[in-house]
């Protein structure tokens, strides 16, 4: 089968397949146990939603779970109502209470700007500076009416683009039926800008805050923390209420600390967070920082998806996968086994042993898995040829090279021979004119300044003439001793040669 038509339909399948296999017992979404995750890649830019009910942003992302196993954009998108209803984690059998959160997400949007927010105003509408939320609008009482039919709808007096979260939705015969705009799906399908949302984590929170704020941070669990933010933007994260004005040691105890408790009782990561007020000498706290940390038990989890602990520890020291990577292969592991995983990892091996220029090894990875790459035996043999010719070029190399290594030591040795024996011959010369009677050292300057043009030039380059040179003063001038030396040493040899015959 067609990898792209493998990815395109199993996850969905396996989650029917589960919903299936748990109706019977009724067990909801979230007290399912499963190796395998239920899940998407979520742009990034949808943790910018703000105002959306625990029940909305279920339906949200139960209706992108489904747009993003279809690689291309579709019109329409149809599943069985009773399995939407549970990816979402929606138990109630009340219509028109199901209609107030369709409608609640119909009538949210969201604000696509050019700069990341950090803040919101009173009235909900997100800014990128904090101080654009003005006093004026703190105490505007209208800013915290409660209005369910409008939560998440934002305003701005500035230009922007704001998108639908959904589209028409249309329930009959135990189906449901709806739209996404285009541009929202391409950023659904968009797997690059994104990390992981499992609904199988997202589905047991129970309070908005917890989950609004976890929906927040998701992006920059890999960081390590957030940047300061604004204490009014998480205020406003699940829209208008009480907690927008109370004061923030009441919503720390009420709404801060409990979504925190729960985050880190329920998730994959853990919490903690630091406050600070944005005005030196202030003691008003109005912006936070969340450290967050991925749990122990997640990497556990990707090992424990795995047969062995040599190919986890491959994956994750050798290849060095992301948090994101992991994710990606819980979501394919009904396609996906250990033996493919095996086979790609032997794949990108022989890839970079061929030499071949990789940049990213875990990318590579990943491509070879979703596109079920592997090595033939042809290609085995291929390389196993261009390896043995290599083999045998560099062997004739290296003995060529050994060769000429041999002929340069032998070189350097007669050269360093023949310096020795220069130099033991001027040391002699020298030994032998110090001791000599008077009458042998003038024969020999007078024989060096008569019959050496070398010694002449010497000379002259020291503006000496040859007056200047006698036998005792000569071994004293140093540029004019060396050549008088070599004179010497040859005389030497020539007075050797003369007595062997």
């Amino acid at each position: 089968m067609n990898s792209s038509l493998e990815r395109r339909v199993t996850p969905l399948q396996y989650a029917l397949d589960l919903f299936i296999e748990n109706a019977p017992a009724k067990t909801a979404i979230d007290a399912v146990e499963s190796s395998q995750d239920i899940g998407y890649q979520k742009n990034r830019i949808f943790a910018r939603i703000i105002g959306l009910g625990l029940s909305a942003r279920r339906f949200v992302d139960a209706a992108y779970f489904i747009v993003a196993q279809e690689p291309e954009v579709t019109d329409t998108y149809e599943v069985s109502l009773s399995l939407f209803k549970w990816l979402m984690r929606y138990e109630s059998h009340n219509k028109k209470h199901f209609s107030s959160v369709i409608r609640s997400v119909k009538s949210s949007m969201l604000e696509v700007t050019s700069g990341p927010v950090v803040a919101v105003d009173a009235k909900g509408r997100l800014v990128e500076d904090a101080s654009e939320a003005t006093e004026e609008d703190e105490d505007d009482d209208s800013a915290f009416e409660d209005d369910d039919d409008n939560v998440g709808a934002l305003i701005s007096d500035e230009e922007g683009d704001w998108l639908e979260l959904i589209g028409r939705v249309s329930v009959r015969n135990g189906r449901i039926r709806f739209r996404v705009p285009v541009e929202l799906q391409r950023l659904i399908k968009d797997p690059e800008n994104s990390y992981w949302t499992s609904l199988l984590i997202t589905s047991k929170f129970k309070l908005i805050y917890a989950r609004a704020i976890y929906d927040h941070i998701q992006p920059e669990v890999s960081h390590g923390r957030t940047d300061w933010i604004s204490l009014d933007l998480v205020r406003s994260l699940p829209g208008k209420s009480w907690a927008n004005s109370a004061e923030f040691k009441y919503f720390k105890r009420d709404y801060l600390e409990p979504a925190i408790r729960q985050i880190n009782d329920l998730s994959d990561i853990e919490v903690s967070y630091e406050t600070r007020a944005s005005t030196p000498g202030s003691r008003k706290k109005d912006q936070i920082r969340f450290k967050l940390k991925r749990k122990e038990e997640a990497g556990a989890a990707d090992a424990d998806m795995l047969a062995s602990a040599p190919l986890y520890l491959s994956l994750y020291k050798e290849f060095g996968l992301t948090d994101k990577q992991f994710a990606e292969i819980r979501a394919n592991r009904h396609v996906w086994s250990d033996a493919r995983i095996e086979q790609a990892i032997d794949y990108v091996r022989w890839r970079i042993a061929k030499g071949d220029h990789i940049r990213r090894a875990s990318a590579y990875l990943m491509n070879a898995l979703a596109e079920n790459y592997r090595v033939s035996d042809a290609d085995r043999q291929v390389s196993l040829l261009q390896s043995q010719q290599t083999q045998a070029a560099n062997a004739k190399q290296a003995a060529q090279t050994e060769r000429q290594n041999a002929v340069a030591a032998s070189m350097a040795a007669a050269e360093a021979a023949a310096e020795q024996r220069r130099d033991h011959e001027m040391r002699t010369a020298r030994e032998f004119f110090e001791t000599a009677e008077k009458k042998t050292r003038e024969e020999l300057v007078r024989k060096f300044i008569a019959s050496s043009t070398i010694g002449v030039r010497a000379m002259q380059r020291q503006g000496l003439t040859a007056a200047d040179v006698n036998e005792s003063n000569i071994l004293q001038r140093a540029s004019i001793a060396t050549t008088f030396a070599s004179f010497v040493a040859a005389e030497l040899r020539k007075a050797a040669r003369g007595r062997a015959k």
